[in-house]
């Protein structure tokens, strides 16, 4: 018969279990302060309430006892608490609970080596979590899910996907995590082509989240260009959340269509889906691609008034983009003085990018300072400024922001463009000769550049950073877009539109560029920027020349 010491000890428990279930914390609390003694599971149970109330730090301060009490620690507490170090990113904390779970010999239980793949992924230790995912004795569909979202975080998503079509082929350790990250990998890598076959699989095995795996997908169909596949996937729906609908608002905000962005807003008002922050941040960037200032306005204000939403830095930051594309350089600069905010770097290289593109070379001085004062490594400052300089032919300027650079051992991220041909990627760069085509590739691009060659006095694009200054060299005329869209026009059906990817912003030459084939030619050039996409059909983009 159990004594009534323990009796007791197991009815304050379930109790104690019973509150955090149910959500009231304080109740758990109350009752665990309470115990005379107290177990692992009595323990565990107020972790787990500490955990879903996003009080992980709680929960860590609690293991730390429990470590103290001489509690006998299983895998459950192991795992809850890396859990809380994941969500705080607490890598030195994480690495000490993973020095006890050596210590204990629970390294290769899938119930630990999971969670420890996990927490050392979403700290960007990716050598620390593939070391910890090798030692699992018997891995499962969720430690395989860890290590697939892991390459993604830090940017392998080729080789994500890699693990993802071995596993796949297998038919095994799959769940609908996995399929959200690789929703995600394909969107980042603009993969359509496998892009839909994921999508065909995921529908084929029912495993698309409900949530994020049909947000992922939408993201996915938009980033890859495809509105009428994402609009599809959205509609798809029955009931969607804020997620999915600020994910097709992002989508068309993207593609530089505000009309449509807005439109698709106000339907998810009337679905009395509140909009979050992440939605308005949508939202403003449809109004900043548009040049629509008073809009941007009317929703910066409507966020706190009617959807008690508070503005964060971003969406200044949003606004001061809007200012600055359309010109209203002298607002865009009383908003950073006045905002309830610090400005960040992102402030003033908003400010910057409109100083450049309206030819203010004044306050683009004073953005530059105040820019790489915050960030004094960012390159993208430093080129906006030599060009701004140099579009005013202050070359003494403009070589001293070079010097700095060098001084600094800053280098311009290299320009780099993508197309994607009968399912395999080729990639071109500045000025690039590797590619088995590349006589072919020249010799039409010859056609099509002898009447864009611009003189020498022109300012230079944001692309260019010339070792002579003032020259005008012909490195111009084979940017990494330009190589991209002629091998396109040589590789590709004439009635199929020419898709080409590139990882910086368009500069204004290749810009005009793909304007002038489109129009020899008659056919569409669709080019995913940095920032949006362009639509060129008979020598008119779908941003209107506002980028």
């Amino acid at each position: 018969m159990r004594s009534g010491l323990g009796l007791s000890m197991s009815i304050n428990t379930a109790i104690s279990n019973m509150y955090v279930k149910c959500g009231w914390l304080d109740g758990a609390e109350l009752v665990f302060n309470h115990m005379t003694e107290r177990n692992a599971v009595t323990w565990t149970g107020l972790m787990v309430g500490y955990t879903k109330a996003e009080k992980k730090k709680d929960a860590l301060a609690l293991f730390a006892k429990i470590m103290g009490e001489g509690v006998a620690l299983d895998e459950y507490v192991f795992s809850i608490t890396l859990k809380a170090c994941a969500g705080l990113e607490d890598l030195n904390f994480g690495r000490q609970i993973h020095g006890h779970v050596v210590k204990i010999g629970l390294e290769s239980e899938v119930s630990v080596g999971t969670p420890l793949v996990d927490f050392y992924s979403k700290c960007a230790s990716f050598e620390s979590a593939s070391k910890v995912f090798e030692r699992i004795g018997e891995p499962n569909d969720v430690s395989w899910s860890s290590l697939i979202t892991g390459y993604c975080q830090i940017g392998e998503f080729e080789e994500s996907l890699k693990i993802f079509e071995s596993l796949r082929s297998k038919n095994e350790h799959l769940n609908c995590f996995t399929y959200t990250s690789i929703f995600q990998a394909c969107s980042a890598l603009a993969d359509f082509n496998t892009g839909t076959q994921v999508h065909a699989d995921a529908i084929k095995r029912s495993l698309i989240a409900q949530q994020h795996g049909e947000s992922a997908m939408i993201t996915m169909y938009s980033r890859c260009g495809r509105l009428d596949y994402a609009n599809l996937a959205f509609e798809s729906i029955a009931e969607p959340d804020a997620v999915a609908w600020t994910a097709i608002i992002a989508g068309y905000a993207y593609q530089g269509n505000a009309t449509e962005a807005l439109k698709l807003f106000r339907r998810m008002q009337d679905s009395e889906v509140r909009p979050n922050a992440i939605t308005f941040i949508a939202v403003l960037t449809a109004c900043s691609h548009s040049g629509l200032v008073d809009e941007g306005k009317q929703y910066l204000d409507l966020m706190s008034s009617k959807y008690g939403v508070a503005p964060t830095i971003d969406h200044y930051n949003c606004m001061i983009d809007i200012y600055s594309r359309a010109g209203y350089l002298q607002e865009a600069n009383e908003l950073i003085m006045n905002m309830p905010f610090d400005p960040d770097a992102m402030s003033w290289k908003c400010l910057l990018g409109g100083c450049w593109t309206h030819r203010n070379l004044e306050l683009g001085k004073i953005a530059a300072e105040n820019l790489l004062q915050l960030d004094p490594e960012d390159t993208a400052g430093y080129v906006i400024m030599f060009n701004l300089h140099a579009s005013f032919g202050k070359w003494k300027e403009a070589a001293n922001v070079r010097r700095i650079m060098t001084e600094r051992n800053l280098r311009k991220e290299l320009s780099c463009s993508w197309i994607n041909v009968k399912g395999k990627v080729h990639r071109f760069i500045v000025g690039d000769k590797h590619h088995p085509q590349s006589e072919e590739i020249y010799s039409k691009l010859e056609e099509y550049n002898s009447p864009l060659i611009k003189d020498a006095n022109d300012p230079l694009t944001e692309d260019d950073v010339s070792n002579s200054l003032p020259a005008r060299k012909e490195q111009l005329l084979d940017h990494s877009e330009r190589l991209a869209i002629a091998f396109g026009l040589i590789s590709t059906p004439r009635n199929a539109p020419i898709v080409v990817f590139k990882n910086l912003r368009a500069c204004k030459d290749c810009h005009d560029f793909a304007k002038h084939v489109s129009i020899v030619t008659g056919r569409e050039i669709v080019v995913r920027d940095s920032l949006r996409f362009h639509h060129f059909k008979l020598g008119e983009c779908s941003c209107n020349d506002y980028w």
